[in-house]
């Protein structure tokens, strides 16, 4: 299991947040049961349902996370889920921790609801 300093670290690198990392909840998943396939599968209909309900911006970045999901050559992907007090993003990483496959983000308003 990778440190969770090494997580945030990698994805900093990535997104830029302007934060310390106390300021995040970070939550690594153990399982190793995110397939590719299914992933892309379950994102494309996310994708849809985003469409219909006319939320273009979700829609786009789902569009982004299925074309690196689709690009990527491992199997399976890590789960990383980081919140703060105005944020909340879920991302995939490779196998061994060392690359960000994809990514989607949104704000929290003050009611603690999610916006995309």
């Amino acid at each position: 299991m990778v440190a969770t300093e090494e997580v945030f670290t990698l994805i900093k690198k990535e997104r830029k947040f302007p934060d310390d990392i106390k300021n995040y909840t970070i939550k690594i998943s153990t399982s190793n049961n995110f397939e590719r396939e299914n992933l892309i599968g379950i994102y494309k209909i996310r994708n849809y349902s985003a469409k219909r309900n006319e939320n273009y911006e979700l829609a786009q970045q789902i569009e982004i996370l299925v074309s690196s999901l689709e690009n990527c050559l491992d199997n399976n992907s890590r789960f990383v889920n980081i919140s703060g007090d105005q944020y909340c993003g879920m991302f995939y990483l490779g196998q061994n921790w060392d690359q960000i496959i994809g990514y989607l983000e949104a704000e929290i308003d003050k009611n603690g609801n999610v916006l995309f």
